[in-house]
């Protein structure tokens, strides 16, 4: 004997977060602690049941009402002695999740001090809710200048005394926004900077808060610097003729000489801090580097340069 179809009446009961009710078979969406309760109509209290999560039965979930805690796919058959119904249809819980992500990226070009480029700082949405209020935080460190905030879609932004902030009245869930702010490095070296995402609804659960933050290395390159001595054994240290701040010229050629004047060495090309003296003698070398800035403005470096293998 099988049992007709039931119907089926899903109730939400208020604990710690308030969702609307469900009046049949559907989604249920939930908060981070909040419950729903599932039942049918069973006036007469002549059945018994069992409730299903995912199609595993729920063990102790035999009466005609189920207090879900847990996303997931619930069911729920009746039985009158030998009599069983069918499975009913689905009541889906789902728990609503906010994952914010950040990304903050600088220009791949090479800069020297003093010369503007752009990050650019990209948040994302990744959940299934919208997400109200979302604030991006971005201090730039002691060696960075501002300059400017480009207009942005999404939001506003402004800065105050080294503190980029950018605020999202709403997020939707799967939107992404992106700003592009403008800066330059003071001073030759490396420059680290994190940015950072929050919500602003606390009830949101975000499941990975490892991408909450993102940090960009950034390598600001000074003048023209060479060594005086590489020692090619493959230990890693000064084993090729590393030339700093090349990078910033649009063009160059590198020419090493030995004591006579012999050619030894020509880059095709751009330089690319490769020469370890390969076949060479130990001994003094020279060198004549051709350089074209990215103005066009030509000028040359000379100097000698010691090799010597460990024996």
């Amino acid at each position: 004997m099988v049992l007709r179809r039931l119907t089926y009446v899903a109730v939400l009961f208020l604990q710690v977060i308030f969702a609307k009710a469900q009046t049949v078979a559907g989604d249920v969406r939930i908060r981070s602690g909040g419950v729903v309760s599932l039942r049918i109509d069973n006036t007469a209290n002549t059945f018994s049941y069992q409730w299903y999560r995912n199609g595993r039965a729920i063990p102790g979930a035999n009466t005609f009402m189920y207090t879900a805690r847990e996303p997931g796919d619930y069911q729920v058959r009746a039985t009158n002695g030998e009599c069983l119904s069918d499975m009913s249809d689905i009541f889906r819980v789902i728990l609503e999740t906010s994952d914010l992500e950040v990304k903050k990226t600088s220009e791949a070009r090479f800069v020297g001090p003093n010369e503007p480029f752009l990050y650019t700082i990209s948040v994302r949405n990744k959940g299934n809710t919208d997400n109200p209020n979302v604030t991006v935080l971005d201090r730039l460190p002691s060696n960075l200048t501002f300059v400017n905030i480009e207009p942005v879609q999404l939001g506003n932004a402004s800065y105050d005394n080294g503190l980029v902030r950018w605020t999202i009245p709403l997020l939707a869930d799967q939107q992404s926004a992106e700003l592009n702010l403008r800066v330059q490095g003071k001073v030759a070296g490396t420059v680290v900077n994190t940015a950072e995402v929050n919500g602003g609804d606390p009830t949101l659960i975000d499941p990975d808060l490892s991408n909450n933050t993102s940090t960009d290395t950034k390598k600001i390159i000074g003048n023209i610097k060479t060594p005086n001595v590489i020692t090619p054994n493959g230990d890693g240290k000064n084993d090729v003729f590393k030339i700093d701040g090349i990078e910033l010229y649009r063009e160059n050629t590198l020419s090493i000489f030995n004591r006579w004047g012999n050619e030894v060495f020509r880059s095709a090309g751009g330089y690319k801090n490769n020469w370890n003296g390969d076949g060479l003698s130990e001994g003094t070398y020279y060198y004549v580097l051709k350089l074209v800035s990215k103005e066009g403005v030509d000028s040359s470096v000379t100097g000698w340069i010691t090799l010597l293998r460990d024996k």
